[in-house]
């Protein structure tokens, strides 16, 4: 079995998304602070399994999910300085 080599660029990308899930569980527990670590993290996972259902009402965010796609598009096309 081959091991396929991860880029730098994904590893920090992971890093974000880990850096804002913990953030979004911390807010989860702002809700109901009588909530277990493990309960938290279910809770937060609901979240984000719903979050199409949020997009589809809010036609809004995904406008501005889109523009954000563009911009770092734009970033990844643009040579470094």
């Amino acid at each position: 079995m081959t091991k396929s080599k991860i880029s730098s660029k994904v590893v920090r990308a992971r890093g974000l998304a880990i850096y804002e899930l913990e953030k979004l569980f911390e807010y989860v527990r702002t809700i109901d602070p009588e909530l277990e670590p493990d309960q938290t993290i279910v809770l937060a996972a609901f979240v984000l399994a719903d979050l199409p259902n949020l997009f589809k009402q809010n036609p809004e965010l995904v406008g501005r999910i889109k523009e954000i796609a563009t911009d770092l598009k734009l970033k990844n096309r643009t040579p470094n300085n």
